[in-house]
Formats: structure tokens, C-alpha cells, sequence
């Protein structure tokens, strides 16, 4: 009677662990990491949304190949040490077939090597710094235009289109900001244009009195910020009270929804540059506007639109072959792959960058971003 109990129990566990092993076999698994606290998650949160929501989608449709898309969220909290501790931890997992992040270049920077060693295509959304795609990382793409290009528009923008010679940049010191304060510098006097102020400031910083007040002395007619959402509202309010009416264009971290609701009216006529225009009326991307604005209750920008063209793109290039780590890195690097997203034509360079994406431009006003179409470059 004991060994029939026991030949019966090791059966039952057989088919328990069969059954498990299939049920993973049907699934699809990626993580997504990003900054994800209220504090400083925005985008984060952001992408984390537009990511269920482009999987509840795919799998209302069948799935890829017949399996289930699934995630598994990482917080590194903007911090690199902390996005490489995720990275270590998440490498032990051999279900994950991609990483939809960092949101943040430096979190990249730092935690590449470790994904690399594991062997997982990392896929940012967010990350813009020029140097990213030049250390040589075959598993690292992005789906953003780099600062180089960002920047340049920010400048054709200032200079071509709006007419302002007398400029100055504030940029975070951070490797998000310094990618972008060099390519100013560089720019600047490329369109015939002088940076009569050139400040940094800390991630943790809140007062740019000191800033302002540089640039209201030297005769500065527009600002070039070059940092993220809450400084940009920040400085816009306090440009006000200082009494600076410079006109002031933001990078593509300032397109936040949440910098108008932070800097109300202060916000009025600023500039942004953007990956994606909330307001586009074309079907693909006003469904996809309409379903994240109805689920969630809160305006969709760039990060979203980035992260839900993400999950797409991988869906299209598994189904083409890149059913492993290796097979979906030599997929996303063939020179005939592309996918068509609500963010643009997306397409693979040798370093795995969208050399050929541009960004557009969005301007607030009444209170919410309206699309500007230049007309000068």
C-alpha cells in the first residue's frame, strides 16, 4: 500500500509540473523597468500603462504565435546603481526574453553591461543620449531619436522658425542632460545664433532664481531647457515671478501632460519638442490616444506611445523568427526589418538607433498641448 501511495504521488507531481511547464510554454514573457514611484514615475508609469494596454489588445487577437504576452515590472527608481541591481536580478530569469527600458539613459548606461552578459535585448523608449548607441552594446536599440537630432530641431525651432538669435541653455547634469547640452553648444553657432548663458543644474534642485537672473542680465530672448518635466514647470513659473518673458522651448522631457497641470498658466505659449503629437487624428494613432485616455482617465504622451509601439514592434519580430534572445537581436538588426508605428517608421541602424526618425513640435496653449507645424525648416 506505501510504495502504490507513493508511485501515486510521484505521478501526481509529474503531471502538476507537466502541467506547469506547459502553461509557462504559452506564455511570452519581457520585463519592463523604469522609474515607477509617483515621485518621480511619471514616465515610468507611463510606460507601464501603455505597455498593458498593447497587451491586453494582442491578446484579445490571439496572442504571438498563438502564446500570451506577459510582464513582469522593475523600479529602478532613476538611480543606475539601483537599475543594475534589477538588471542582476532579472538576468536570472530565463523566461525573459526582452527588457522594455530604462526610461532613464544613465539607469541604461550603467545596467547594460549586465544585460549584455546575460544575453537580453534591451529596448528604451525614452533613452535619447547620443553616446548610448556608440559603446557598442548588440543587444541595445531604442525606438526615440537621440539628442543629437532632438536638439537640433529645439534649435532650428528657436532660431529659424521663431526668430531669436540671444540664446541660453539650462540642462540637468545628468547623462541625459550633458548629451544635450553639447549638442547645443555645437548647434548654436552652426545656425548663426549666440548662447549668451549656459547654467546646470541637479536632478534635486528647485530654485533656478540664480539661472534666471544670469539670463534676464545678459539680454537672453529665448531659453533652451534641457531637462525633465517638473524643472521645466519649475522654471517656468519662476521666470514669471522674476519677471524674465524670454520665450522658453523644452527637450522631449518636458512634454509631459503633468508639466502643464504642475506650472498652469505659467505653461502658456511654451514650446516642446516630442516623439509623439497627442492631438494626431490619424486612425492608428487616435485609437490608441482614445483607448489609453478612456482606461486610464489622464492625457497620453511620448512615453506611452513609445512603450505601446514597443510591445508591437517585439510581437512583429517574434513572429518573424525571434522566438529567443539571440534569434530576436538578429531580428531587430536585419536590415529588412522595420515595423510602422503610431510613433513613425521604425528601423534599425548599425547601433541599433532610429537615425532616420525626427521629432515634432508641440505648443501650449489654453492650457494643453496643441500640434505646431513649423513652416520654416
Amino acid at each position: 500500500m506505501k510504495n502504490k501511495f507513493v508511485l501515486r504521488l510521484c505521478i501526481l507531481i509529474l503531471v502538476v509540473m507537466f502541467s506547469a511547464s506547459c502553461f509557462a510554454a504559452e506564455k511570452i514573457l519581457f520585463a519592463v523597468v523604469g522609474a515607477m514611484s509617483e515621485e518621480v514615475g511619471a514616465a515610468g508609469i507611463e510606460m507601464e500603462r501603455a505597455t498593458k494596454l498593447a497587451i491586453k489588445e494582442i491578446n484579445e487577437e490571439g496572442g504571438v504565435n498563438g502564446k500570451e504576452f506577459t510582464y513582469i515590472v522593475g523600479d529602478d527608481v532613476g538611480m543606475p546603481d539601483q537599475a543594475v541591481t534589477i538588471a542582476q536580478k532579472f538576468s536570472l530569469n530565463k523566461d525573459i526574453l526582452f527588457v522594455l527600458g530604462h526610461h532613464s539613459s544613465g539607469c541604461s548606461i550603467a545596467a547594460l553591461p549586465t544585460w549584455e552578459k546575460a544575453g537580453i535585448p534591451v529596448i528604451s523608449p525614452t533613452n535619447t543620449s547620443p553616446k548610448i548607441t556608440k559603446l557598442g552594446h548588440k543587444n541595445y536599440f531604442r525606438i526615440i531619436a537621440n539628442d543629437d537630432i532632438m536638439v537640433n530641431q529645439l534649435l532650428k525651432l528657436a532660431v529659424i522658425e521663431l526668430g531669436f538669435k540671444n540664446l541660453a541653455a539650462i540642462w540637468v547634469n545628468s547623462d541625459y542632460g550633458k548629451g544635450m547640452h553639447d549638442a547645443a553648444v555645437k548647434g548654436t553657432p552652426e545656425l548663426g545664433a549666440k548662447l549668451l548663458g549656459d547654467e546646470s543644474y541637479l536632478p534635486t534642485e528647485k530654485d533656478y532664481s540664480s539661472q534666471i537672473t544670469k539670463f534676464k542680465g545678459a539680454g537672453v530672448d529665448c531659453v533652451l531647457f534641457l531637462g525633465g518635466y517638473t524643472e521645466f514647470a519649475l522654471f517656468l513659473m519662476q521666470s514669471i515671478n522674476l519677471g524674465f518673458h524670454a520665450q522658453i522651448v523644452g527637450a522631449s522631457g518636458c512634454s509631459s501632460s503633468r508639466m502643464i497641470e504642475i506650472a498652469g498658466e505659467a505653461a502658456e505659449g511654451c514650446y516642446v519638442i516630442s516623439g509623439f503629437d497627442p492631438n494626431d487624428k490619424r486612425p492608428k494613432q487616435a485609437k490608441f490616444i482614445e483607448s489609453f485616455e478612456t482606461l486610464y482617465k489622464v492625457k497620453v504622451g511620448e512615453w506611452g506611445a513609445h512603450a505601446y509601439d514597443i510591445v508591437y514592434m517585439a510581437k512583429q519580430a517574434i513572429e518573424m523568427g525571434g522566438t529567443t534572445r539571440e534569434k530576436l537581436i538578429e531580428v531587430l538588426h536585419r536590415s529588412d526589418f522595420e515595423y510602422d508605428g503610431i510613433t513613425g517608421l521604425i528601423k534599425f541602424d548599425e547601433y541599433g538607433d532610429v537615425s532616420e526618425k525626427k521629432s515634432l513640435v508641440l505648443k501650449v496653449k489654453d492650457g494643453a498641448f496643441t500640434t505646431f507645424i513649423p513652416t520654416k525648416f
